[in-house]
């Protein structure tokens, strides 16, 4: 197990990248939580998903620590943000053409943006990515030390916790 010291270390030599991304790679909007965690016993940062009302596996539950979380039921990113003003322009032209074309066009197709970025040639991930990292600078970081000891705490008792 990763001594309160390690844990400490290597919490402070993450980028902002390495915490959010494999939460990100686990997350499926209204399917599945998308969780970053350290494995006490190796140290590893891995991503993981839970699907509605899944639980951790108890023996897995004690050898880790969540450091970062996008809920299931979060719908983060929408259109507007992730692309330009130029780009939501010529998506609202591609929606348009396809509620022309297609008999079966739903409204809230999340493929349909992903068929757009692809076309246009837009790194959907990393745009996801830099919006994430905005809100979790903004947040953490002007709260690093409470941030830092919330985490401790989930693995140590606070008695034993050296401030």
């Amino acid at each position: 197990m990763l001594s309160e010291e390690e844990l400490r270390r290597l919490i402070e030599s993450l980028t902002v990248r390495e915490i959010i991304e494999p939460a990100l790679d686990n997350w499926i909007p209204y399917e599945s939580t998308g969780k970053t965690i350290i494995n006490l016993k190796t140290g590893k940062i891995v991503g993981i998903g839970l699907n509605h009302n899944e639980l951790l596996d108890m023996n897995h539950d004690n050898d880790h620590i969540e450091i970062y979380k996008i809920e299931a039921e979060e719908d983060l990113f929408d259109e507007e943000e992730l692309l330009e003003m130029e780009e939501y322009e010529k998506f609202i032209e591609f929606k348009s053409e396809k509620e022309d074309n297609d008999e079966y066009y739903d409204d809230y197709d999340p493929e349909l943006l992903n068929e757009f970025c692809e076309i246009e040639s837009i790194d959907k991930k990393e745009r996801q990515i830099r919006i994430l990292i905005e809100n979790y600078e903004e947040y953490h970081f002007n709260n690093f030390e409470e941030f830092e000891h919330s985490i401790i705490l989930k693995y140590y008792d606070e008695d034993d916790y050296a401030y």
